[in-house]
């Protein structure tokens, strides 16, 4: 990568006749930088913005229109698992020349099997995340299955204190505190939307709960185990956990969904929409890990809020949603706790990058 404006220093160019120091001319590249990174950071919150808002609406609307054949998720889940696999090894090839392709391939993933293994956990407790999800959209609407679903900061923060042994001050407990209490007041919603045949919200909320309490251990055994391995590219990375994820969830088929495949085949009841579901799964999945990764907590929080309120107002007009008072109150108070836990993360930020203790933004802010 290359470096940014605010690491550019002018060169000095000393000429023959003198001693005078003349400096080349460097402003116009600093703000071409600085111009570079503000499209970038807006073109990343617009990208997460809609990736968050769009998925789930699609799964939503996936599972909850009138079809004569559903589709069977299982299957959805292990189709975006193949899309993902391939995206990555193309990628991969990319990084590398075809010579040194698979010989990549290679030395990390077969000649490095303990490497390997340790994604084998966070792959299949993914696997079992991305199936319950499904589960909850077919049974919450979009707007209360986007919110329920930011308890993923309630267990990723309590799976911190238990496995990473770090301490949560009393404004991040707080914050904790206020997002149960906003998730708890949208549960309340007296929906009056379209009453569909099979649909339980306890059984949503309950299946939301389980994903994020997976999603929260899985991405912090994935933090503690990683540490101290060999540097591997996201890219890899990905590839090393599809050894694990694409086997595991076509037996996940097989296991729950065996009478209905053998019956109608692996692909009974997908059209444009299921496609297009499973291709936004695969392919916003990976890129939001990518956008991420150069996004600071405002813009990933503030992407996170506005695509809350993008699902409400799109399950009003997609799916008859009318949001009572209570439901608003519990949104609010979610969009809220989600600044509210980071504000200290921040802050602490800031202050470290003006004492010289934090070198930069990326560093700062990426987990």
């Amino acid at each position: 990568m290359g470096k940014n404006g605010d690491d550019f220093h002018p060169l000095l160019h000393t000429t023959p006749e003198s001693s005078v120091k003349i400096p080349v001319p460097s402003v116009s590249v600093g703000r071409e930088s600085s111009h570079t990174r503000s499209g970038m950071k807006t073109a990343i919150l617009i990208w997460l913005t809609l990736q968050n808002s769009i998925h789930t609406l699609l799964i939503r609307y996936s599972r909850a229109r009138e079809v004569d054949a559903m589709f069977v998720s299982t299957v959805a889940v292990w189709l975006t698992e193949v899309i993902k696999c391939v995206i990555c090894l193309f990628l991969v090839a990319q990084e590398e020349t075809p010579r040194r392709f698979i010989h990549a391939l290679k030395t990390q993933i077969i000649e490095q099997p303990y490497d390997t293994m340790k994604v084998c956990i966070p792959a299949m407790i993914y696997i079992v995340q991305n199936n319950l999800f499904y589960v909850a959209a077919s049974h919450l609407d979009a707007a209360t299955f986007m919110i329920t679903s930011q308890l993923k900061i309630f267990t990723a923060a309590i799976f911190t204190v238990i496995i990473l042994r770090r301490s949560l001050n009393r404004t991040q407990w707080f914050a904790l505190a206020v997002l149960f209490a906003g998730v708890s007041l949208v549960q309340l919603q007296g929906t009056k939307s379209k009453e569909i045949t099979g649909e339980s919200p306890f059984i949503g909320f309950v299946a939301v709960v389980v994903a994020c309490c997976l999603s929260g251990f899985a991405g912090i055994y994935f933090e503690k185990i990683l540490k101290g391995s060999a540097p591997v590219s996201l890219w890899m990375r990905n590839v090393q956990m599809a050894v694990f994820a694409i086997p595991s969830s076509f037996i996940a088929i097989y296991m729950q969904d065996a009478k209905t495949v053998n019956e109608y085949g692996l692909l009974y009841g997908f059209d444009s929409i299921v496609w297009l579901t499973v291709l936004w799964y695969g392919i916003g999945g990976l890129s939001v890990a990518v956008c991420i990764k150069y996004a600071d907590n405002i813009a990933k929080n503030f992407a996170t809020s506005v695509a809350i309120v993008l699902s409400t107002i799109g399950s009003m007009f997609l799916f008859d949603f009318i949001p009572s008072l209570t439901f608003l109150l519990g949104a609010a108070l979610v969009i809220f706790s989600i600044f509210l836990y980071s504000s200290h993360q921040a802050m602490v930020a800031a202050l470290g990058r003006l004492r010289g203790e934090i070198p930069s933004t990326k560093e700062a802010f990426c987990l």
